[in-house]
């Protein structure tokens, strides 16, 4: 019979498009099985799915990442545009109830953020930012190699700090958020507009390619909207180095447009912004090694 400690941890991922689950063993995925995310509002019914994709037994630990703030257990969708659920509900108690045993349960960026610093393009940094620059925008921070997540969860919820006074309302309930900014939504949202014509993120950046000089101008925006949030976080916490993944943050040319903005800053705010290593699934792995981890202490890592 396998020991516990020697089972693979089941890590589970719940994003706004999708969730996956996989066994994850010494940082190895095995075993991934993904869905679309369920958005009937109902957090029962997330976990009827997590539950379809999942196997029943063979783990040693379970391990939730999950968009959103995770508060003693429970989840409330910050943006609930990006994940309806829900307020409060009891993630932990129902994951527990479905597979036995009580789980972790961490904000996806601030697990993502924890698999870059340990094996990824945080390797070597004590203040390390991770931003995934996807549909949202998340950020998980690590401080003097600690995992923060907040006294309520919110640590790292840079997306929904102001960058365009006078903005359109978020989701969140505040205007002009980084997320309604620079995210791939938004990117979405203004290129139709520019261009008169439906557009996603992904087409927005070919017409840039392609000449676009609207295209092109709403990137540059969103780029810049980025690099002062750097900016602000290196005043707060004097970051040491930023890592940036997610569909926009690693389409093509999106970091090399970052690290040439950045030469703007005056050079006390300026870091070193880097490509995130640890891959699509840094959420899985991150929650699995923060669920091994025998340091846990109930306000996440030291190193």
């Amino acid at each position: 019979m396998t020991a516990a400690s020697d089972a693979p941890v089941l890590a589970i991922d719940i994003g706004g498009t999708k969730i996956a689950t996989a066994e994850v063993r010494g940082g190895r995925i095995a075993n991934r099985r993904q869905a679309p995310t369920p958005r009937t509002g109902r957090g029962d019914d997330l976990i009827a799915a997590i539950a379809g994709l999942a196997p029943k037994s063979g783990f040693g630990a379970v391990a939730a990442a999950t968009t959103g703030i995770v508060r003693d257990g429970a989840l409330t969708a910050l943006n609930p545009e990006t994940l309806p659920i829900e307020d409060g509900y009891p993630i932990a108690s129902a994951i527990e109830r479905a597979f036995g045993m009580p789980p972790l349960v961490v904000n996806d960026a601030q697990a993502a953020a924890w698999a870059e610093f340990t094996i990824g393009a945080g390797k070597g940094h004590r203040n390390f930012a991770f931003f995934t620059v996807s549909t949202g925008i998340g950020c998980g921070l690590v401080i003097d190699g600690r995992l923060e997540s907040g006294a309520t969860g919110l640590a790292g919820h840079v997306g929904h700090t102001r960058s365009e006074p006078g903005g359109i309302l978020c989701g969140c309930g505040r205007r002009g958020c980084l997320e309604t900014v620079a995210s791939g939504t938004a990117l979405a949202r203004l290129g139709s507009a520019r261009l008169g014509r439906k557009v996603t993120a992904p087409e927005l950046f070919a017409a840039a390619e392609q000449g676009n000089g609207n295209a092109a101008e709403i990137i540059a925006g969103a780029v810049a909207a980025l690099v002062n949030a750097f900016a602000d976080l290196t005043a707060s916490v004097d970051v040491d180095c930023f890592a940036v993944g997610g569909g926009v943050g690693l389409a093509g040319g999106f970091i090399e447009a970052l690290q040439a903005r950045s030469l703007d800053l005056p050079p006390v705010f300026r870091r070193p912004i880097v490509a995130a290593q640890a891959g699509a699934d840094a959420g899985l792995l991150g929650a699995a090694m923060l669920a091994r981890s025998k340091s846990h202490d109930g306000n996440f890592h030291r190193i």
